[in-house]
């Protein structure tokens, strides 16, 4: 008996340490990063960050779209350096490297509490010159922006910081490799009247990213650009001898709206084939996106072919170029999809058609050739992941 149990706690004993392996092996085998990758990892995030300025908060929202304090930077660094972060601001604080302030260097994060509970609810991404990156959900600006630790509502709330990746400062011993422009320079003491800066173009670069091209064009306004198309279907239920739901063609809207905060102007035209008054339509559109959910829109209408009344082909009608179409359409929460987001939209517009001699046409008759619905999927894409 005493023999079994001996052999089962050996057999235990062995297994664990198989599981265990591949494990250990896998990580006594990982190179630890230099401080000059650690420096290219730290541009990357930073100058990736930058093209989500502008981007609303949504609670619970990684993106890519809208993001949540916490989704953000999880996000972030998950696309830009492959480093799987927590996904609470808290557990994201518990498991980083706790460093001085003194320490920071842009590609930190700063933590901060900002509720009664005492626990940390509130993370950033440290850019340099005291300033972060992050999706605030109150105060003046909302969404991603940019803000200081050195006033206001974010000193007074600021924690600590810690790190993910390593430092991007030398140790000692550590060979650093030099960038062709290093090579190019020597490196006997030759042009020693230049600074470091001049004399190594490219690691002045990667250490501050506000200084590449990529973030300058981050800080234009092509960062608050979000593009967006919609495929859908249209119907309604009626024409003019029934009540019944009525196939009413097919439609795809392609739209660019900018701005960070809750309302933001737009532009987009819609291609619509209209069965029920046989006519291709272009609708040319301004809107106004107010939040997340709800759009607005109205402008004129090109119109190719002759137009009919609904449910009558032999009575024609004549469509307006201006006025032309209103409407709005309300979406769903996005769903993340790599760098796009996928909602539902469900729009109810309006297009006027007037009798052939330009009169107005009767209110039916005017409900039953105007009066329409679209539901669609829409795809959303900021235009700072396309350049």
């Amino acid at each position: 008996m005493q023999k079994k149990k001996e052999y089962a706690v050996l057999t235990a004993v062995c297994t664990l340490f198989l599981i265990m392996l591949p494990k250990v092996c896998a990580q006594s085998g990982e190179k630890p990063m230099t401080s000059d990758e650690a420096a290219k990892a730290r541009a990357r995030l930073i100058e990736y960050s930058k093209g989500f300025l502008g981007c609303p908060y949504r609670s619970g929202s990684t993106g890519p779209a809208t993001f949540d304090c916490s989704g953000f930077v999880f996000s972030m660094f998950r696309e830009s350096t492959g480093i799987q972060l927590p996904r609470k601001s808290s557990a994201i604080y518990s498991k980083s490297t706790k460093i001085e302030d003194s320490e920071r260097e842009p590609g930190d994060l700063v933590f901060f509490k900002t509720t009664s509970s005492g626990a940390i609810s509130h993370v950033g991404i440290y850019i340099g010159d005291s300033k972060f990156i992050h999706s605030a959900s109150d105060g003046r600006e909302t969404g991603v922006i940019i803000s200081t630790l050195e006033r206001g509502y974010w000193k007074t709330h600021y924690t600590a910081s810690g790190r993910y990746i390593p430092s991007a400062q030398p140790v000692a011993g550590e060979k650093i490799e030099e960038s062709p422009e290093e090579k190019a320079w020597g490196t006997d003491g030759e042009n020693s009247e230049l600074t470091d800066s001049a004399k190594s173009p490219s690691k002045s670069v990667s250490l501050n990213s506000g200084n590449s091209e990529k973030s300058k064009k981050s800080d234009t306004f092509v960062s608050k650009i979000a593009l967006d198309a919609t495929a859908a279907i249209d119907w309604n239920f009626f024409d003019s001898k029934s009540f019944a739901l009525k196939f009413r063609g097919g439609s795809a809207t392609f739209h660019a709206a900018y701005g960070s905060g809750e309302v933001k102007p737009g532009l987009g035209a819609t291609f619509r084939y209209d069965t029920g008054t046989g006519v291709f339509q272009i609708p040319l559109i301004a809107t106004l996106s107010l939040g997340e959910f709800l759009r607005i829109f109205m402008g004129p209408v090109v119109t190719i072919g002759e137009a009919s009344l609904p449910g009558d082909s032999d009575r024609e009608i004549e469509a307006s170029f201006f006025p032309g179409i209103i409407g709005m359409a309300w979406s769903s929460p996005s769903l993340k999809i790599g760098k796009t987001a996928l909602s539902f939209v469900q729009d109810i517009h309006y297009t006027i058609f007037n009798d052939t001699d330009k009169s107005a046409q009767s209110p039916k008759n005017s409900v039953v050739s105007g009066l329409v619905f679209s539901s669609g999927i829409r795809v959303t894409l900021p235009l700072s992941n396309v350049l």
